[in-house]
């Protein structure tokens, strides 16, 4: 191992240079990528391999963040999301993925030595956080496609879990680390052990590992202390704690103008007051009054200490959640067993376990009283104590003073979540040999079972919320029994001793009998079941001039099942007299898909031993899978090797892919989430986009003719009338809930890979470069008819764009009752309402750029200095959403979810270890480079808005062998304690408080390192 245990010994697979990079069988190796053995390490595609120097000198054995060091991998879910709190049926909260080439998780095979591993929800992806850490020996990344070599999901390559075998003795493992503030402690204990059977005829070898990570919080950090304080910034929480009443545009107070002299409130739409802590009220928000921005704070009294609660530049008061995670805590327990037994010299068995238990728990701000969550209160049902004066005066001062009210606060709690997954897979099966060939064969069954079971806490009955609020005074001293006949036959009855008045609570808070009245907890379970049954057969099969023609031929079997059952209580559609407050409604979902598959590979000697060509081969392979859902589907593969002389190779080829759709994206029942709108409200009069309803297009009157359709759907006559009367945002983004529902019409989405490359050998024998290897491998994929759920706007496009939906310009009626405005839903004010989204093969993407890796060691002094060092080009990150749409290419900028896409489309990306090994001491420094990035939307139009600045980190590690069987290791990640860049700001909009636009900006705790100092110490002992 060139790299030692110091650095992330990081070796293309070509020179095997790092121990070994692929599976052995005798005299020969199996390559990730292909299943012919072959007499020596060359891959003819792309190729990293990763050996436990990189997942040892961590603080963190979350394989995803060593991972995503990478440049070939973008972050997918990473231990920074804490605020996931909602499983779905394509989403497991807490779970580890990964992203090859940016191009989503579901495009990345996950391997497990070379076998799929067993799915962890209905979209297809593998958790990485099941793989035992413990028993992995190393990680071979293909990053060209291999769809043809091992089915579908390969769209962007394999990341191939290779796991020990062959384990001799006892090897114990324990690391410890811990953030430069105290938090975020995590430790892992593991172990491995293993023995030949007798007369050497096998092996059985076990592994075990347990993992706890403690929670990190943002509110350590003095950069998040500082956006947390920055005028400039909004605060993180999206709705303020204070409770208020909402005042809707046909009842508005008259009391209000002489209660807050000072402020401009809005008549369109309404406005809320808010309560202080002494009873007083005070206003807080903004609006467009006659295209001028207006904001209304007024009569707060409560603390503006700039950490929880700051007033903007836009002159608006916002607050922040302090206790919201930095990293999520989570527990994980692996076992991993395995054993062959050579029953005679041509035949075998061999049989494995893994069961892996992960517990995780996020959390978020509490649930909002609001939008559909509001609470109606009844003021006649209220004793004059029960609100302070200024809430009575504007109640009393509306035009109807005894009609209801709407309440609008936060829940007592954070929502919180805990999800555990449980995970076996159990395989057997038959090995051998032909007798008199050098054929090998294999012959295994597989099954997997993943089952998730979350709880989420938090969480409130909305009628039971509305019905204790409205039993008078807010619940206090309310009892009911839910079932009033035989005596509350099988019920419980409730009682609220405090009442649940969110303007005046009691000293120590609201008692616990009422939270228990109006708790609600969910409980939710899902089940995924993979079995896979496959033959494998590989040798040579006749000579010719230039060598051996070798083969590999196979066929498997493989059927998924998975079922998500979610509390009734937030199943979408189930209880038409309840739901939760705090969670989105999710229906169940269930699916079932098998597919049936053979292959066959060839590896052609063209010319051997010949002037400028030592060797010349082809290697060609070809797939044949028939799915139940989508038919048959043909991948295949064409690639070629030339090797001109002992230190030049050239390699590449072309890769044809198709990726069936997984169940979440075929069967997924509705599913409600919350979303960002990037083309605003195309409705409004003021939308600056070409195919709104803005006058100024010169299809602006038609579109608007259709809205008016669509809102005359709400069941309100007046909604076009209230919307049109108004004044209208001119932003092209917003906020949405969207409901996607799978398709079961889906297509295979079908990607063309080609690559080029060069791996060079230093011919030198001089100590300074005696030891330099460089290769260079250039890659272009182009994914067509893209599975990916549409976008809001797209959605909102195919309605009211006449280049999808041509009725707008001829019959407005008619286009208002297309399969695409059927999918848009006004709300009785005009407004933009819900948007139904379904997945797609409508888009289309196309990445495409350059691999260099350079490998360098010299003895210096009396040890030796190597390096290492990967870097990224990015040519191409193109993306559409839709056919008719231009690509557009988004290098050099943050990148782009659509088509299901991961962020981090830069440039170049750079990853640079140096190692210094002297006797029994090592030491090692690893530097990570990100340039500069613009903002998304540069892509597409001209902004000033900056994605984020240059970023270097560095880490360093180092070790000690106390004995030949004992070593300690030590390090600290981000050495020099490096802030995060701040991303998505704005520094144009410096006049806030006349335009509302402050200049933003967050931190991105999945692309950049948001912990800060890290250390960690490591011991390895052997017997």
């Amino acid at each position: 191992m060139i790299f030692a245990v110091s650095q992330p010994a990081l070796a293309q697979d070509d020179s095997g240079v790092s121990g070994a990079s692929s599976e052995k069988q005798g005299d020969t190796i199996i390559v990730t990528g292909s299943r012919i053995a072959r007499k020596d390490f060359d891959s003819n595609s792309p190729a990293v391999t990763v050996d436990q120097g990189l997942l040892e000198n961590t603080g963190t054995a979350a394989l995803e963040v060593s991972l995503n060091r990478l440049p070939q991998f973008s972050p997918a879910k990473t231990p920074t999301a804490g605020g996931d709190i909602q499983p779905t049926a394509t989403n497991t909260p807490g779970s580890a993925t990964i992203s090859l080439r940016g191009l989503g998780a579901n495009r990345n095979l996950v391997l497990i030595d070379s076998r799929r591993s067993t799915p962890s929800n209905a979209s297809g992806v593998v958790d990485i956080s099941t793989i035992p850490s413990a028993a992995i020996e190393r990680i071979e990344i293909i990053s060209g496609g291999a769809s043809a070599t091992y089915g579908a999901d390969a769209i962007a390559g394999v990341t191939n879990f290779i796991l020990k075998k062959d384990v001799q003795g006892l090897e114990m493992d324990g690391r410890v680390g811990l953030t430069q503030e105290g938090d975020g402690l995590e430790y892992q204990f593991s172990g491995i052990m293993g023995a030949d059977l007798p007369d050497g005829r096998g092996n059985i070898s076990l592994s075990m590992s347990v993992n706890t990570r403690e929670a990190s919080y943002q509110r350590n950090r003095s950069w998040y202390q500082d956006l947390w304080a920055d005028p400039n910034i909004a605060g993180t929480q999206f709705f303020i704690e204070n409770p208020g009443i909402f005042f809707g545009y046909d009842n508005l107070p008259t009391a209000i103008s002489s209660m807050f002299p000072n402020s401009s409130l809005p008549s369109y739409g309404g406005y809320t007051a808010y309560a202080n802590t002494d009873g007083s009220a005070f206003v807080n928000g903004s609006w467009t009054n006659g295209g001028v921005y207006t904001p209304y704070f007024e009569g707060y009294t409560g603390s503006v200490d700039g950490t929880e609660y700051k007033v903007s530049n836009a002159g608006t008061l916002s607050q922040n959640n302090t206790s919201t995670y930095l990293i999520f805590p989570s527990t994980r327990y692996n076992i991993f067993a395995r054993g062959n037994y050579e029953i005679n010299d041509w035949i075998g068995v061999f049989a494995q376990g893994l069961f892996s238990q992960v517990s995780t728990h996020t959390r978020q701000e509490p649930g909002p009283i609001t939008s559909g969550w509001s609470v109606a209160i009844d003021p006649t049902t209220l004793d004059a104590d029960q609100l302070s004066a200024d809430m009575w005066e504007l109640l009393n001062s509306r035009p109807d003073p005894d009609a209801p009210f709407e309440m609008r606060a936060m829940m007592p709690e954070d929502r919180e979540g805990f999800t555990d997954v449980m995970t076996y897979n159990m395989l057997a099966g038959f090995e051998g040999s032909i007798p008199g060939t050098d054929w090998t064969w294999d012959a295994s069954v597989n099954h997997g079972v993943s089952v998730t079971s979350s709880r989420q806490t938090g969480i409130y009955s909305l009628e039971r919320l509305r019905t204790v609020l409205n039993s008078g005074n807010f619940g206090e001293g309310f009892s009911a029994t839910g079932n009033s006949k035989d005596n509350g036959f099988g019920a419980s009855t409730a009682t609220c001793t405090s009442g649940l008045n969110f303007f005046i609570v009691p000293e120590g808070g609201f008692s616990e009998d009422c939270l228990d009245a109006i708790r609600a907890d969910l409980k939710n379970r899902s089940t995924m079941r993979q079995t896979i049954a496959e033959l494998n057969l590989q040798g040579k099969l006749f000579d010719l001039p230039a060598g051996e023609l070798r083969g590999a031929f196979g066929a498997s079997y493989r059927e998924q099942e998975y079922e998500f059952i979610n509390d009734t209580l937030t199943s979408q559609g189930t209880s038409f007299q309840d739901q939760a407050l705090g969670i989105y409604p999710s229906a169940d979902s269930e699916g079932y898909y098998n597919v049936k598959e053979v292959y066959g590979e060839l590896l052609v000697p063209l010319l051997a031993d010949k002037p400028f060509a030592k060797a010349l081969s082809l290697e060609l392979g070809g797939r044949i899978s028939d799915y139940s859902t989508t038919g048959t589907s043909y991948t295949y593969k064409v690639l070629g090797e030339w090797e001109v002389n002992d230190w030049m190779r050239f390699r590449g080829g072309y890769n044809r892919a198709e990726r069936s759709p997984n169940i979440g994206e075929l069967y997924l029942s509705s599913q409600e989430t919350f979303g960002y709108n990037y083309a605003g409200d195309p409705c409004s009069l003021a939308n600056p986009l070409s195919w709104s309803a803005n006058p100024s297009n010169a299809n602006g009157n038609a579109v608007r003719a259709v809205c008016e359709q669509l809102m005359d759907r709400s069941g309100d006559s007046n909604a076009k009338t209230t919307y049109y009367s108004g004044t209208q945002s001119n932003s092209t983004f917003g906020y949405a809930w969207p409901t996607l529902v799978g398709n079961a019409d889906l297509t295979t989405e079908k990607a063309d890979t080609w690559t080029a490359g060069v791996v060079l050998r230093s011919p030198f024998d001089t100590p300074a470069l005696s030891r330099l290897k460089l290769s260079i491998d250039w890659y272009d994929i182009y994914t067509k008819d893209a599975i990916a759920p549409l976008s809001i706007a797209a959605a909102l496009q195919q309605c009211l764009d006449p280049t999808y939906n041509p009725l707008v310009l001829t019959n407005a009626s008619a286009a208002a009752d297309t399969v695409f405005c059927q999918n848009i839903e006004r709300n009785q004010t005009g407004a933009q309402g819900t948007v139904y989204l379904t997945y797609t093969n409508s888009g289309r993407f196309r990445v495409q750029g350059i691999d260099t890796q350079l490998d360098w060691a010299m003895d210096v002094g009396p040890g030796t200095l190597s390096a290492n060092v990967l870097v990224n080009y990015l040519i191409k990150y193109k993306s559409a959403a839709l056919p008719t749409l231009p690509m557009v290419d988004y290098v050099g900028t943050l990148g782009t979810e659509e088509n299901a896409l991961n962020f981090g489309a830069y440039e170049y990306r750079v990853l640079t270890s140096l190692n210094y090994s002297v006797g029994k001491v090592q030491l090692g420094l690893q530097w990570q480079h990100l340039p500069a990035v613009e903002d998304s939307a540069e892509a597409t139009i001209a902004t000033t808005t900056v994605g984020a600045s240059a970023y270097d980190i560095f880490h360093f590690n180092g070790s000690y062998a106390v004995a030949d069987n004992f070593t300690i290791r030590f390090g600290v990640e981000n050495l020099f304690n490096r802030a995060p860049p701040l991303t998505n700001y704005n520094p144009a909009n410096s006049s806030a408080a006349t335009t509302g636009l402050l200049s933003g900006g967050t931190y991105s705790g999945s692309l950049y390192d948001t912990s800060g100092r890290r250390f960690y110490l490591g011991a390895n002992v052997k017997f």
